[in-house]
């Protein structure tokens, strides 16, 4: 009992340490949260000014995200600004307003990016600041939405009244996260929100709290603050939104992302260490040192390659992801072995759609295998497709089917690709128009032409990433 004791002592002593040594680098400064609100307060001053000039006397701005509920970390400098309209303003009148406010906003910014899909929305970059611009109708409740958006500032306040004296936790599980390559929602990552990890610091009391529930979750693990869930759901983590019972806040996680979570956790309590907290830096490839990776390895990298599209990774990425699936489909379909399909893109410069294969180029002979005898009606078929045919070897009757010896049709996996790339795949259609302007097969060797830093940083990462410690 007094060894445990004592472990326990020791580990209590090393955990604050970490603790301190994390905050100390993570903690915004008070020079960071001046100019914030600064910069924040002369937006607001911007959109109410704008909107009277325009004779939207009804708009009121909300601020909401980390920075508003003191969660927020060290040089992440971001600020989200909801524009916030009347609740009965019809959908015409809601597109109509807050595109000619947002068109005036944006001369407001050292620079602007439009990112509406269906929803209007608009980016600008001040005084070293990254500030999203977010109409959204003012409703009720978080359970009665007119726009997917209306339920953020009901998630704001909900953190910002129960979050009290968990600020400092909720930093530590963010730098943990980031740490371990687990944190962020966007469709790219995968990951944690920053709203899934409060609520996960309020739910559990505290950052190490969290790490001990996780070391123990399981496919499907349901957490419902409020206990009002309505909905069931099927994805791997279930957290039931405090403020909309039918909504999953971390639909967003992949099985992925949610495995490693647990991985990390079970990892820094059986031996805790502040590097959990540091994302490892993978160094670039340099192309002699790829071409002894692709040679060790021994497989084929095949990749599909075109001008990125001007969207949001937010659209571009399930498009990416959408063909990475259907490359995989087409090849294994025509017997190539697939062991990766990955993506890679870089905003006004390239995006390439990976696969490799154990092998890129398959002998002439394929051998089909056809119905038993006695299926009548499909044997005829069998029979009157490949007997006879001169690209057939040979036919047979193997125990109780005919078989067939053919000559293949695609014995090149670039071949195969680049014949049913638009017959076959499934484009979505920002990558189809891309594709549409030009695109290009590359092969192992071809892959070095690409000539950036940051695709030969992933690259490493990719091919050589470890699981550490």
């Amino acid at each position: 009992m007094q060894a445990d004791t004592k472990d326990d002592t020791m580990n209590g002593r090393k955990m604050t340490e970490i603790r301190q040594d994390v905050l100390s680098r993570v903690r915004p400064t008070e020079d960071e949260k001046i100019k914030l609100e600064t910069v924040r307060k002369g937006i607001i001053d911007d959109i109410v000014r704008i909107a009277r000039q325009q004779g939207q006397h009804d708009v009121i701005p909300l601020s909401v995200g980390s920075a508003e509920r003191n969660t927020w970390l060290h040089g992440n400098h971001d600020i989200d600004l909801f524009i916030s309209y009347p609740e009965d303003t019809s959908f015409n009148e809601f597109h109509k307003k807050s595109k000619r406010l947002l068109a005036e906003m944006a001369k407001t910014g050292d620079s602007w990016e439009d990112r509406h899909s269906a929803h209007p929305y608009i980016h600008i970059r001040k005084e070293g600041f990254e500030v999203d611009l977010v109409p959204c109708f003012r409703v009720k409740s978080g359970a009665e939405i007119k726009s997917a958006v209306d339920r953020t500032p009901f998630h704001c306040a909900y953190i910002k009244e129960n979050i009290r004296g968990l600020e400092e936790d909720v930093l530590l599980l963010k730098q943990f996260m980031k740490g371990t390559g687990v944190y962020g929602s966007e469709v790219k990552t995968g990951g944690f929100s920053g709203y899934l990890t409060e609520i996960l610091t309020i739910y559990y009391g505290g950052f190490e709290k969290v790490l001990e529930a996780a070391s123990e979750w399981k496919r499907g693990t349901v957490i419902d603050i409020a206990a009002h869930q309505t909905v069931e759901h099927e994805d791997p983590l279930v957290v039931v939104d405090p403020t909309d019972p039918k909504r999953n806040v971390a639909a967003a996680l992949s099985l992925t992302k949610f495995s490693l979570f647990i991985d990390r956790a079970r990892a820094f309590l059986k031996n805790q260490s502040a590097e959990y907290f540091t994302k490892k830096e993978y160094p670039p490839l340099t192309a002699e040192e790829y071409r002894r990776l692709a040679e060790k390895r021994g497989t084929k990298l095949i990749g599909v390659s075109f001008k990125t599209p001007p969207k949001a990774e937010d659209t571009l990425y399930p498009q990416l992801f959408r063909l990475e699936k259907s490359l995989e489909e087409i090849l294994t379909r025509n017997e190539f072995t697939v062991i990766n399909a990955f993506s890679w893109s870089e905003e006004h410069q390239k995006s390439v759609v990976f696969v490799e294969v154990l092998n890129d180029e398959l002998p002439p002979l394929q051998k089909r295998v056809g119905p038993p005898v006695w299926n009548i009606n499909n044997a005829a078929a069998f029979r009157k497709k490949y007997k006879g045919d001169p690209n057939t070897f040979s036919f047979a009757i193997e125990n109780d089917r005919y078989v067939a010896e053919i000559l293949r049709k695609y014995k090149s996996a670039a071949v195969l690709i680049e014949d049913l790339l638009f017959k076959e795949a499934a484009l979505g259609r920002h990558v189809q128009d891309a594709l549409k302007e030009g695109y290009e097969i590359f092969r192992n060797e071809d892959i070095e032409k690409i000539g950036s830093e940051a695709f030969w940083k992933f690259m490493n990462e990719k091919l050589t990433g470890q699981i550490d410690p």
